[in-house]
């Protein structure tokens, strides 16, 4: 096998990736229906952003996920205007925090489902549109949910909430705009000795 055929077998689109997300997440949700699992549940996720597949297929599944009364808890490397003008960014309940250390890039994308299914994904650091990634779809699998469910919990305490910053009046930018080349006072009970 040339290193060309290896590579073409193990590439997928963005849609590619979206859609096989989606088919995870249908399943579950299949398997609590099965199960006669009713009471209402909750997703956690770490993406890099808002934009990142498995947020999308999040998205795309929210009115099912809704009418299971699933909840989301996400942690994002970035935040876009889209993820930053709203506590919920997939459309349902939730809670959304972003990481503002840098060092913290190298963690992997993850969705946890149920205490025994997880999805693995490539590190944040990597671009999401890269067709050659890393994912692991992991059923069945209690130990593999578990210590994804840790690193999420330590994550989510390194994180901050993330809020909408309200946008500034006219006025108060204009007088920003005004002030802008007017040098600071300095106060002399500052001064060092």
């Amino acid at each position: 096998m040339t290193l060309d055929a290896f590579s073409r077998s193990n590439c997928a689109t963005v849609e590619e990736k979206v859609a096989k997300i989606s088919e995870f997440i249908i399943s579950e949700l299949e398997t609590r229906t099965l199960h006669d699992l009713h009471a209402s549940g909750c997703y956690t996720v770490i993406a890099r952003s808002a934009k990142s597949p498995v947020a999308q297929a999040l998205r795309a599944n929210a009115a099912r996920l809704a009418a299971a009364n699933i909840s989301i808890r996400a942690i994002f490397c970035e935040a876009g205007p889209s993820a930053a003008d709203s506590k919920a960014p997939f459309g349902l309940s939730g809670e959304c925090r972003i990481v503002r250390d840098a060092r913290l890039l190298a963690a992997h994308e993850q969705l946890v489902l149920a205490p025994d299914r997880a999805w693995i994904g490539d590190c944040m650091r990597r671009e999401p549109s890269k067709r050659d990634t890393y994912e692991r779809f992991s059923t069945d699998a209690p130990d593999v949910a578990a210590l994804a469910s840790r690193s999420f919990e330590r994550l989510w305490r390194a994180a901050v909430p993330m809020c909408s910053i309200p946008r500034m009046s006219p006025a108060l930018a204009s007088h920003l705009r005004g002030t802008a080349g007017t040098p600071l006072a300095r106060s002399e009970s500052f001064r060092r000795q």
